[in-house]
């Protein structure tokens, strides 16, 4: 592969950085922008939030189990912007397909996922967060903080008590003002009661967009690994959930997954309806 374009020094050279041919895939889309490269058959992600984690997600996954992913190229960080550079995977969307499958195809996408979902559960980590000793990027750290304007950010955590606290810390600081209640001091206990102490890495984003397939469904690549990282074992279930707007796909996910991974999704659901409460988001 050629060298890559040198990272753009500003804002207002931005576009100027990116190859002549590069295919702004999603330009309508608020965060990182994902170019194709057809000269290089590459995608390119790049933007202030692109961070270096989620390349090491990918190489992580892909030493560590079958489920395919994209294979990384390089990535790296310049001038507060991140950039990774990685292979086209052939593939539709499966949120483009979905409602047109069989009842057979459907099946087939699960068995699929069930097999790439154990393997998920299965790796297993030293503490609570993204890769490479980086802040947890759970849906619990990512609400609006109502206590200081500053991006907080949360772990990694080296134990559950320590990742118990981190959300008691969230809850608190979703709160004007950070003054709790009783229905607060309620869900707080709910939480601290949760003691199963092991770190599980996640997609944490596992929707169907996020999910590419070729013409006969069998899954060519799961993308988008920016929020994964180790968690809790009810973390991907509960996120893939929360996400899922198709009742057969509600349905399938409940398929999926095993048993062990929805044992606090009760809970969890509560937590995050409950950090939402003021800000919205």
């Amino acid at each position: 592969m050629a060298d890559p374009p040198s990272p753009p020094p500003g804002p207002a050279q931005y576009e100027a950085e990116i190859p002549l041919n590069a295919i702004d895939l999603f330009p309508r889309k608020v965060g990182p922008r994902i170019f194709h490269l057809p000269d290089r058959g590459a995608i390119l992600k790049v933007g202030t939030n692109v961070k270096m984690a989620e390349a090491e997600a990918m190489r992580f996954v892909s030493s560590r189990s079958s489920i395919p992913v994209p294979e990384v190229y390089e990535a790296y960080e310049k001038n507060g912007l991140g950039y990774i550079y990685m292979c086209k995977v052939e593939g539709l969307e499966l949120a483009e397909t979905w409602s047109s499958l069989s009842d057979d195809k459907k099946a087939y996408v699960a068995d699929q996922l069930r097999g790439y979902v154990r393997e998920l559960l299965d790796m297993r980590g030293d503490s609570y967060g993204a890769l490479w000793n980086q802040p947890s990027e759970d849906i619990f750290f990512s609400h609006l903080c109502l206590t200081s304007h500053d991006d907080k950010q949360y772990g990694p955590f080296n134990s559950r008590i320590e990742y118990n606290q981190g959300l008691v810390e969230a809850l608190t600081n979703s709160r004007p003002g950070g003054q709790l209640g009783e229905s607060e001091n309620s869900l707080i206990a709910k939480i601290t009661a949760l003691t199963e102490d092991v770190k599980i890495f996640s997609h944490g984003d596992l929707h169907l967009s996020n999910i590419l397939v070729d013409g006969n469904c069998k899954i060519t690549a799961i993308v988008d690994w920016g929020s994964a990282g180790f968690s809790i074992p009810g973390r991907e279930y509960l996120e893939a959930n929360l996400r899922a707007r198709r009742p057969d796909w509600i349905k399938l996910l409940d398929d999926v997954f095993p048993e062990d991974a929805k044992a606090e999704y009760h809970i969890l659901k509560e937590l995050d309806r409950a950090l939402i409460l003021y800000s919205g988001f």
